[in-house]
């Protein structure tokens, strides 16, 4: 048994592998910019939903009143979400190279809880008006058909709703909280190893 201690071995096998700190900026950046391009896509198409249905409404003049309120509980559901959303683009600024990654970690925490705020709270508010508002606006047109027309037309729109609720839904929320969940666990090991 040799009693020469070969320190310099010791040293380099007692390196700890640190995750590299611009490798997670860059990652979270990317879904940043993810984020944000879907809030882009997301502020258009909603606009151009609601413009259209501005337009039915101007054009085709509904009698009844119930169609009314369903309009305006689904333009409501959709400037609500949007006005909520659109809160979260200062949150997902290109980040700035010089930011320690303590701050970064704190950035990544807010947005997170603002995620969880959209996909909790808001979300089931915009389901909620625009459930109540389609239902609402399909009894003129819908009650113009036989009874089977109408369970029908209830009974897909209830479907593909339910399906949004559920599965799209709890799928997209899923996803988005893993990619964020990451991204904060690898700058907490990066903070806990510049603090020891």
């Amino acid at each position: 048994m040799s009693n020469n201690i070969d320190f310099k071995e010791l040293w380099n096998r007692g390196k700890s592998s640190a995750p590299d700190i611009s490798e997670i900026f860059a990652k979270a950046d990317q879904l940043n910019r993810k984020t944000r391009n879907k809030i882009w896509r997301g502020n258009l198409l909603l606009s151009l939903t609601v413009a259209f249905m501005i337009f039915i409404w101007w054009y085709y003049q509904p009698q009844l009143i119930t169609t009314k309120i369903g309009l305006t509980l689904v333009i409501t559901a959709i400037v609500m979400f949007l006005a909520t959303t659109n809160q979260m683009v200062p949150l997902l600024a290109k980040t700035n190279v010089e930011t320690d990654s303590q701050h970064f970690l704190a950035q990544m925490i807010r947005i997170k809880q603002k995620q969880e705020f959209l996909n909790k709270t808001m979300l089931t508010g915009y389901f909620i008006f625009l459930s109540l508002g389609i239902f609402l606006y399909m009894i003129e047109y819908a009650g113009r058909g036989s009874l089977t027309f109408q369970l029908t037309a209830y009974g897909i729109t209830f479907a593909w709703i339910a399906f949004n609720w559920f599965y799209i839904r709890a799928k997209t929320v899923k996803k988005q909280l893993s990619a964020i969940n990451d991204i904060i666990t690898r700058l907490e090991v990066v903070n806990k190893q510049l603090l020891d």
